[in-house]
């Protein structure tokens, strides 16, 4: 698989989707994005939350635990935007659902969060850097403890007091 290549349709694709996500709710204060894939490394896939949406769900739980509300704060699977624009990343998953690479998976999954990384890396220093500047991006995996790939990715993406922010998330 060529991973620059790769690095940079993750970029396109993520870029294409926030921008979309800025513009069509320009009146929500979007405070994470997080550009994610499955435990199988088969799926790329953009998920964000906004505090207002963040506060409709918080409203309507019963259990109003910290837990709970750090839970649908940092979830990415309950977030409101969950695989917003997935057309954006149907040829990256493709892609990576038929890479010969796949052979030796611990490599190949490492190569992909780190593309993951880079991308969003890229997208903080991009045009749309001005409108993030509050907000956490980072790289998770769904259906895997994934805080430690969430941390990692956060504190190499995000400015010191964001990723201090995120990295204190559920204390």
């Amino acid at each position: 698989m060529n991973w620059d290549e790769l690095e940079e349709k993750c970029f396109q694709a993520a870029f294409d989707a926030i921008k979309k996500l800025l513009t069509e709710y320009s009146t929500e204060n979007f405070y994470a994005f997080s550009l994610y894939t499955d435990s199988s490394a088969m799926t790329v896939s953009l998920s964000a939350n906004s505090e207002e949406r963040l506060h409709f769900i918080l409203d309507a739980e019963k259990d109003k635990s910290r837990e709970t509300q750090s839970y649908y704060k940092w979830a990415t699977s309950e977030w409101a935007y969950e695989g917003f624009s997935a057309e954006n990343f149907s040829d990256i998953s493709k892609a990576l659902r038929e890479s010969p690479d796949r052979a030796n998976f611990l490599q190949f999954k490492n190569r992909l969060v780190q593309a993951l990384i880079n991308a969003l890396k890229k997208i903080k220093l991009s045009e749309l850097a001005p409108a993030l500047n509050d907000s956490v991006l980072f790289v998770s995996i769904t259906d895997d403890d994934a805080e430690r790939t969430e941390n990692i990715s956060a504190g190499l993406i995000n400015d010191k007091s964001i990723s201090s922010y995120f990295l204190s998330r559920y204390d």
